[in-house]
């Protein structure tokens, strides 16, 4: 990788990891093989700060808070047709730029079945979006302005995404019941 590495990702099979950093670009590492076998500039045109993968898609998150959702559907195949180093960039456009934090996308979470995607940023107070992946919205009814997020400091679903669960900077723990994932 060219720059500093800025975030990492495992996909859920376990056979690749994603990496981005100051050079905006994004790698795919196959590894068994131990080779870049996919680049491809992130089109926010800024450092990346955060990824996460699912089964279907791949997020990055940039410096500026916009982050790019990008099909990564077919990422088992690439290996195969990719030549090994993958010194040339392709280009690779998102299905939808999120543009709801105002600044560093700091943390990005996939829950577990990938309908949704968690962004947060540490530098105000509140930030943090819940995007319905399917549909490509961003949920308007949580959080709300009387949400007592805070600082969010950390995140994650919990198996089987039933719980959400928040750490901030006064301390606390939030945790959230999920109800669609009840309903199962």
């Amino acid at each position: 990788m060219n720059g500093s590495v800025r975030a990492i990702s495992f996909t859920p099979d376990g056979e690749y990891i994603m990496g981005s950093g100051s050079d905006g670009d994004v790698y795919r590492w196959h590894i068994r093989s131990r080779r870049c076998i996919e680049r491809f500039h992130n089109q926010d045109g800024t450092i990346t700060s955060s990824m996460a993968s699912s089964s279907n898609f791949l997020a990055v998150g940039a410096e500026s808070g916009v982050v790019n959702l990008y099909n990564d559907k077919h990422h088992h195949h690439h290996h195969s047709t990719r030549h090994p180093l993958a010194s040339t960039s392709t280009d690779k456009t998102p299905l939808k730029s999120i543009m709801n934090l105002q600044t560093s996308a700091d943390m990005l979470k996939f829950s577990d079945d990938g309908q949704i995607l968690a962004m947060s940023t540490r530098r105000e107070t509140n930030g943090l979006k819940l995007l319905h992946v399917p549909s490509g919205t961003v949920f308007s009814n949580w959080p709300t302005s009387k949400t007592p997020l805070k600082y969010v400091w950390s995140m994650d679903f919990s198996p089987g995404s039933k719980y959400f669960a928040i750490g901030n900077d006064h301390g606390k723990c939030l945790l959230y019941q999920l109800k669609h994932y009840w309903d199962e």
